[in-house]
């Protein structure tokens, strides 16, 4: 810029403006107010005073509240602008003059928020106000540029010329002297030139503020030597500099840490009697710490005069400092403020600092350490307590309960409705989990989340995503007592109006008593629904007897008898204002008879008084019932159990009930002793056991099988093998045809492995061999256990001989989880040769490879390439070649060898297969794995074949889980200096993270996505851009975000956004569709998949099988029998064949058929429909029972359904069948469907084709190829020819044939 100040040309320029300046115009003024802190405070006082007179009434507090703020602190809150911009917006009648203020205090008047912030603020009021078609003139628009100044924003003037032009409105000296000091503060030459050149061409006078701005041009970007030359120009043109453009050339020396030119500006300042201000040397201040010079400050307070108003100016060059990350620097500062004398401090003297900490979302361990210091140096006394309730304030809830420790420390006590505000947040955020977190950290800190904190901002929230019995369900998860949890639901639901909901949470869990509470709701309840029954029935709850006090009922005391007089009250003053509510005689006449029913008594006050309410319209029949319920004979009835007790009774409940049986003499005690003892082992109580059963023995009650096999599994759990034995032999003595299931064998065998018997647990295992029944689960895990205790203890031969023992006695099938811990017991000896050896024998034995990826890491790690490649090539013949180098690649990117990584993924030819890749991501997104995800980024990076965004996807919530924000935020910079496009599931995700976390976020969350500019350089004056409009977004992006809002489980959300773009013309996948069609399903929300059936035709229904979706939801909630009434009353009802099409695709079918088989009286009127639509010639719902009656083994019954309407069909379906006899491995069903479709006639040879080629399929996952053979030979043999049958499935048969060494005898 100095360019500038050397031609001659510009200095006789200022020169002659020189002559034409008015100094002390009011324009000039105006000008001024934008580099002249004190004079736009000045400015904004004269603004108000002038503008009390004309605002509308309604504005005028608001407006009064702004002028004081300004004229007594020099700022004001944001909550203040947006106070005044709400009731602007509210009206329609803004004046151009309101417009103009609101737009004016979005600058530097408000300190307290980031310049980002204040952009977007006076932005959106800008966009207001165009919407509205208010009148604004230049005046707005200088305004507007001013803020954007205050502000830094980055802004285009060529753009801001071009709307001046769109509207009319001709630039003033005032918009040209702010341009020029936008120039000037990005260090543009060539920009400031032509608005100096613009200005001389419309002979507009040079002013103060622009010469101001050429000296903060060259000062701010370390010209200080030319900033001096503007003074000599100025100088030369006859103006004197003031106290603010010594300041920019102070601040410009505080940029460059010089204090000898600072300290030369305020001698030559004071000289020149353009003295600066506080406000001007903290301005100084404020540039030397954001320029890295913080260390100097303490050498420019001495310059502090600290004046009037000093205190506030500090505040607010706190709060700047603070903006941007100065804390070191703001503490100096603050504790050079003057502490008044005439006030005492108070508990929150510098709450201000402390608010603006976490305004700015500071992390919450750096807000604590920052109060610590502020309290130790006795800045902010209560620095802990204030941030803690700003903390409440703003919903920060880790930083809240992070201070609640530290409060506690501090020796304050935390009480419950400190975390109310917490809740709330929670609530707002419908964030369930984190909801539930709060109450459980609660517990944890021992305090109880109390009735009104659960009925207030728990339970209304929680309810909206499930049932009543959820919410109780996720409460006591949360460490809410089931009780308390219950009452206050039922409370909520009374509230709602949903009595008959209530009355069954009520019955569920007897949350009895608490009258108070539940009074006024349910009184309430059943004046709005008459559901008189569902109000008797909590009435009944209400006063019932806690649970085991029928037990203990002859020990009733004076206590207990108050207790019932008091319920008795009670209820009576509940019935008597219920009949009141009522008014109508016959519902007081139901209520009374119903708590007749229940043995509820009332007072003769309350009897007294609800016959003189009902007066003339007293019945004999309400006169019975009155006598009745108020005489003192009426017996509370026992309620009936409506489901099994939710919580068994303890060991010491049922030892007391034994006790009280055996002092009345009672004989028959089996029962209970058989409760008890069975109570002992649930408890895992050991000594309590031997004892009850050596107390057994001198009764007459005899061990059953079944109990002497549980006691059997008790004591091999609890390593007591001899009683475990003795027990043994009892059995075999009492039924010698009772034979122990393989589990508890097995239990027995790791009994004897952890008494180091292991020679026993072998023979054991050997011994008592079983070979009919299949191994589950439980056998399977209980297997592992063992050969994982083996290899731990580094055991080679036992590990290895009890496998062999295992598998050779049918105990287990090799998986390679059963197979993992004899590769494991190796490289726990870092014997690699060894677990390589092992690792063959597994391949060519059992076609598994277990532990492969850490042996695959392991010669990474050792740099063994020959052995490497071997292990490859091995695993190759097992999962093909593509596979294996996708397991390479993953393997080196773990071990951090990226280049060799990135060789794989660049071999030539090679697919990638994305889901692989995928499933691996989502691996490292459980395990927290950030740097595997990161390593892997790496090693794709350039890769245009690699489909990247996943990956980004993946890393960004890991990010977001671990809370680092930082990172998760720089990823989405890394997209855009890598030139890759963000998913719009990517997009969605951060912003989503960042609003949580109170941070901004710098993109256009999807739909819409952002619009790019591109900036040149041009005539700042005659320059046009043109807009682009928002893209629509497509069918993929609309279908990625509903997916991504379904693994998020926000199912409802999803559907309100598929609704909403079909509504607009976009129809997302069926994909998509149908995964949440079945998302719902599962958890019975037939309303939301109600709702869509309203927006997509019948077609589309088929093709995202709505109706079927429907159906399941309504069985998985409960309504499976209503809804099967309901059809056959359809289909009996059907006059036509297009109306029984409709009705039957509400058919029940897979998972909703499954669980009507298992109801005797639902399977009768399922097969009714099916029979009716079968003699109409419809025989899918027929096929669909035959298919689940075998499923279920119900043979007989599918024969029947077989021989009567599908031995002759022409079509038969049977998918579900073979699909399920995959996952079940039952080969014989598929046999018997096999024998089965054989008898029909009429079907295709491509039918039974079909079927025998899945039962090779299942052989052939089994690695039994003998037994393909002869399915394939019994296939043949009765009529199927080869190509009928599946080409890849006998491909893949004759490679397992040749493979074992045999010749494949047939042709393909």
């Amino acid at each position: 810029m100095s360019s500038l100040l050397r031609s001659t040309k510009f200095v006789r320029y200022f020169t002659g403006a020189a002559r034409t300046l008015i100094l002390n115009s009011a324009k000039t003024a105006e000008a001024n107010s934008l580099i002249n802190p004190k004079a736009l405070c000045a400015a904004n006082n004269v603004l108000m005073r002038d503008y009390a007179t004309k605002k509308k009434e309604s504005l005028e507090p608001l407006l009064q509240k702004l002028d004081a703020e300004v004229r007594k602190f020099g700022r004001i809150t944001k909550k203040d602008i947006d106070e005044v911009f709400d009731e602007i917006r509210s009206k329609n009648d803004i004046t151009s003059s309101q417009s103009l203020l609101v737009i004016r205090c979005c600058g530097e008047l408000v300190p307290e928020e980031l310049p980002e912030q204040r952009t977007l603020l006076v932005q959106k009021i800008w966009s207001v106000l165009t919407e509205r078609g208010i009148p604004m003139d230049i005046s707005h628009y200088n305004a507007l540029l001013r803020v954007y100044i205050e502000n830094e924003h980055q802004f285009s003037p060529a753009k801001f010329l071009e709307e001046l032009e769109r509207k009319g409105l001709q630039p003033n000296r005032v918009t040209y002297q702010r341009l020029m000091w936008r120039y000037c503060q990005e260090g543009d030459v060539e920009g400031a030139t032509k608005v100096l050149e613009k200005m001389r061409e419309l002979s507009m006078p040079v002013s103060e503020p622009v010469l101001n701005a050429l000296v903060m041009g060259h000062a701010f970007h370390g010209d200080t030597d030319g900033a001096k030359a503007v003074l000599q120009t100025m100088a030369g043109a006859g103006l004197e500099p003031s106290n603010r453009t010594y300041t920019l050339l102070a601040c410009g020396y505080g940029k460059k840490g010089d204090i000898d030119g600072i300290e030369a500006t305020i001698k030559t300042a004071n000289e020149k009697e353009a003295i600066m201000t506080d406000r001007d040397v903290l301005e100084v201040i404020e540039h030397m710490a954001t320029s890295g010079h913080g260390d100097k400050v303490e050498q420019l307070i001495p310059y502090l005069q600290k004046g009037l108003g000093y205190n506030q100016d500090v505040c607010n060059v706190i709060l700047r400092l603070l903006n941007k990350g100065q804390e070191e620097t703001a503490r100096k500062i603050m504790k050079t403020m003057p502490k008044a004398t005439n006030i005492e401090d108070t508990p929150f003297k510098g709450a201000f600092f402390v608010k603006q900490l976490l305004r700015l979302n500071k992390p919450a361990d750096e807000v604590i350490q920052t109060c610590r210091e502020l309290q130790n140096e006795g800045l902010v006394p209560s620095a802990l307590f204030i941030a803690t309730e700003g903390a409440l304030q703003h919903g920060q809830v880790e930083l809240a309960q992070k201070l609640f420790t530290e409060l506690k420390k501090e020796g304050l006590e935390i009480r419950p409705h400190y975390y109310w505000p917490l809740l709330a947040q929670k609530g707002k955020e419908n964030d369930e989990e984190g909801l539930l977190q709060i109450l459980r950290n609660m517990a944890s800190e021992g305090i109880m989340a109390t009735g009104e904190a659960l009925r207030d901002y728990v339970i209304p929230y929680l309810i909206k995503n499930g049932s009543p019995q959820n919410v109780i369900v996720k409460l006591q998860i949360a460490n809410i007592p089931a009780i308390h949890s219950a009452r206050n639901v039922m409370v909520e639901l009374l509230d709602s109006g949903d009595l008959k909901s209530a009355a069954q949470i009520a019955l569920q869990y007897r949350p009895r008593g608490n009258y108070n509470l539940v009074s006024r709701s349910l009184i309430q309840a059943v004046t709005k629904t008459k559901d008189i029954n569902s109000f008797v029935s909590i009435l009944h709850v209400l006063c019932s007897k806690a649970p085991g006090a029928q037990a203990e009922e002859e020990s009733a005391n004076d206590d207990a008898q108050s207790e019932e007089k008091q319920d008795i009250y009670e209820i009576s003053r509940i019935v008597k204002t219920s009949i009141k509510s009522l008014t109508k005689p016959e519902y007081a006449e139901t209520l009374l008879q119903g708590i007749y029913s229940k043995g509820l008594r009332i007072t003769n006050e309350a009897a007294e008084e609800i016959q003189q309410f009902h007066g003339e319209k007293m019945t004999t029949k309400l006169s019975e019932l009155l006598t009745k319920l108020s005489t003192s004979k009426m017996e509370l009835v026992p309620i009936e159990s409506q489901r099994r007790s939710g919580a068994p009774r303890t060991t010491a409940q049922i030892e007391n009930q034994l006790s009280q049986l055996k002092s009345k003499g009672a004989n028959n005690l089996n029962r209970i002793q058989k409760q008890l003892l069975v109570a002992y082992i649930k408890e895992n109580n050991v000594s309590k056991l031997n004892s009850y059963l050596d107390d057994l023995k001198t009764t007459n009650f005899e061990l059953t099988p079944a109990t002497l096999a549980q006691l059997f599994e008790f004591y091999c759990e609890n390593d007591d093998i001899e009683r475990a034995d003795a027990y043994k032999k009892q059995l075999a003595e009492k039924d010698p045809e009772f034979v122990l299931n393989k589990y508890k064998i097995v239990l027995m065998a790791y009994a004897l492995i952890r008494a180091n018997r292991f020679n026993e647990a072998v023979e054991y295992l050997k011994t008592n061999k079983l070979t009919e029944e299949n191994p589950g689960f439980m056998l399977n895990s209980k297997c592992w256990q063992i050969l994982n205790t083996l290899a731990e203890q580094k055991n080679e031969a036992q590990v290895k001989e009890m496998t062999s023992t295992l598998l050779d006695c049918n105990y287990i099938e090799p998986t390679n989880v059963i197979l993992g811990p004899s590769i494991k017991v190796h490289i726990l000896k870092d014997d690699i040769d060894g677990a390589l050896k092992e690792f063959e024998n597994c391949c060519k034995k059992f076609r598994s490879t277990p532990w492969k990826g850490e042996l695959m890491k392991a010669l990474i790690m050792k740099e063994d390439a020959t052995k490497l490649q071997w292990l490859a090539d091995l695993s190759t013949q097992v999962h093909g070649e593509v596979n294996i180098l996708h397991d390479l690649v993953l393997a080196f990117v773990e071990c951090g060898r990226l280049r060799q990584a990135r060789r794989i993924l660049e071999t030539p030819g090679l697919q990638t297969r994305h889901r692989r890749l995928d499933d691996a991501c989502q691996r490292y997104v459980e395990e927290g794995k950030s740097e595997y995800l990161e390593g892997l980024l790496e090693a794709t990076k350039e890769l245009s074949h690699i489909d990247r965004s996943n990956i980004f996807y993946h890393l960004l919530v890991t990010y977001c889980k671990a809370n680092e924000t930082d990172k998760a935020l720089g990823l989405w910079t890394i997209l855009q200096e890598e030139g890759e496009i963000p998913s719009d599931q990517f997009l969605s995700y951060l912003g989503q993270h960042l609003k949580s976390k109170n941070r901004e976020v710098p993109f256009i969350i999807p739909d819409h996505k952002p619009v790019k500019t591109v900036n040149k350089k041009g005539d700042v004056v005659e320059k046009i851009v043109a807009k682009k409009e928002p893209q629509k977004p497509t069918k993929n992006d609309v279908s990625v975000h509903i997916e991504t809002m379904i693994k998020d489980g926000q199912l409802s959300k999803a559907m309100d956004t598929a609704i909403k773009s079909i509504e607009h013309g976009v129809m997302p996948k069926s994909s998509v569709l149908k995964y949440l069609l079945k998302s719902l399903a599962d958890e019975g929300n037939v309303e939301k998949i109600q709702q869509l059936g309203k927006y997509i035709t019948d077609a589309q229904k088929r093709n995202v099988t709505y109706d079927d979706k429907l159906t399941k939801a309504i069985f998985a909630r409960g309504a499976g029998s209503q809804h099967v009434d309901n059809l056959l009353l359809t289909i009996k009802s059907s006059k036509s064949e297009e109306e029984l099409d409709v009705a039957l695709r509400k058919f029940p079918r897979s998972g909703a058929l499954a669980d009507a088989i298992q109801d005797t009286e639902l399977v009768t009127k399922c097969t009714q429909i099916a029979e009716i639509a079968a003699e109409k010639g419809k025989l899918l719902p027929a096929n669909l029972i035959w298919m689940e009656l075998l499923l279920a083994g119900k043979d007989k019954e599918a024969d029947l359904i077989w021989s009567k309407w599908l031995v002759n069909a022409p079509v038969v379906m049977f998918r579900r069948l073979l699909q399920e006899c995959h996952t079940r491995k039952q080969p014989e069903l598929i046999e018997k469907m096999i024998s089965t479709l054989r008898s029909n006639k009429h079907l295709s040879q491509a039918s039974l084709g079909n079927a025998y080629s899945r039962l090779i399929n299942y052989y052939l996952v089994e690695n039994n190829s003998e037994k393909c053979e002869q399915v394939l030979s019994e296939a043949l043999k009765l009529g199927v020819k080869t190509e009928h049958l599946n080409k890849t499935t006998l491909t893949r048969l004759k490679g397992a044939v040749e493979e074992s060494g045999r010749v494949f005898k047939f042709s393909i």
